[in-house]
């Protein structure tokens, strides 16, 4: 048997509730002969005839009244479903899903948590803390929030920070023991603390700018993570010298249990909020948008950079996978 024919179903159930091809075929805006073919046509698909007809009649058999039976509520679950769907993409409600590094949850969702969902109380928010970068579209997120230059070309991004510093630290013992570098390739004589991209597999390199050209170096160590609290912490008890965001050492620098270094040398990056592209969407990512648009600059909250347009994001390459922290 072929699969259902939707319209073929629509049009029994009219006739059905009529008693009349002709009535069906006005409300379908079909000849009636069209009509009397698409129910022929069905009754052929299912072996049994659906309606007895003469010329001043039609009415159903009881193969036909049993299989409006089981049609008609399966219709209307079809309907419901298509007028929820309609309803999900034109209005804000809903479960929006979103997958975040640490840093923008410390830094952007748990400030605007409550007032978002003060403002908005038909959408439930369902955020995934990853410092990884994942498919946001093959793992069913909305939305997603990563530091520049890792996105793919199918992906809008939007900033909404001013890029922010990238540090290296150590423990005030291990530079009292190993020294301090005054160039970043004195880190390769170093033990140092990796970021490995728990999507990737690799280890992240440490980007710095020497004249204006962006120079990676792959360092060694004995500690690698894709959570960054681990990295402090590995750093804080010794272990060599880290590559962070700023805003993710910034506790234990303020408590001198880090030590910054290469002053200068570090490229920034900015948080950029990134979705697929795509034609029609969920209002309640729209929503989201805006309102997140709207918040930052707020004095608890960083600056979004002014200049920035919206634009499409360049393939990810391996080298920055993992400044997805």
């Amino acid at each position: 048997m072929s699969e259902p024919d939707f319209p073929s179903l629509r049009l029994f159930m009219r006739v059905a509730e009529t008693q009349s091809f002709t009535a069906a075929a006005e409300a379908s805006g079909i000849s009636v002969s069209a009509a009397s073919y698409a129910v022929r046509t069905l009754e052929t698909q299912l072996g049994a005839r659906l309606f007895n007809r003469t010329t001043r009649s039609v009415s159903l058999t009881e193969a036909g009244s049993a299989f409006m039976d089981r049609v008609a509520p399966l219709l209307e679950e079809l309907q419901l479903a298509m007028h929820d769907v309609s309803v999900a993409s034109s209005v804000s409600m809903g479960t929006l899903r979103l997958n975040i590094p640490g840093t923008a949850s410390r830094m952007i969702m748990q400030p605007l948590l409550k007032r978002f969902l003060d403002a908005h109380p038909n959408i439930n928010l369902d955020v995934a803390v990853d410092n990884s970068l994942v498919d946001i579209v093959t793992k069913g997120f909305d939305a997603g929030i990563r530091f520049d230059n890792v996105l793919g070309d199918d992906m809008v991004a939007i900033p909404l920070i001013a890029p922010m510093p990238f540090v290296v630290v150590a423990s005030p013992a291990y530079l009292a023991a190993h020294g301090v570098p005054s160039h970043p390739r004195d880190l390769l004589k170093h033990t140092c603390i990796n970021y490995r991209s728990a999507d990737t597999g690799a280890l992240y390199k440490w980007e710095f700018d020497e004249n204006g050209k962006r120079v990676r170096l792959a360092v060694n160590g004995r500690v690698s993570s894709n959570d960054t609290d681990l990295l402090v912490r590995a750093a804080c008890d010794g272990y060599g010298f880290a590559y962070l965001a700023r805003d993710s050492a910034g506790a234990a620098l303020d408590a001198g249990q880090l030590v910054e270094v290469l002053q200068g040398w570090t490229s920034p990056a900015a948080l950029y909020l990134y979705y697929y592209n795509r034609s029609a969407m969920p209002m309640k990512l729209r929503v989201f948008i805006d309102f997140i648009q709207q918040e930052i600059g707020r004095p608890e909250l960083p600056t979004r950079p002014s200049t920035i347009k919206p634009r499409r994001k360049p393939r990810l390459t391996a080298g920055r996978a993992s400044r997805a922290r």
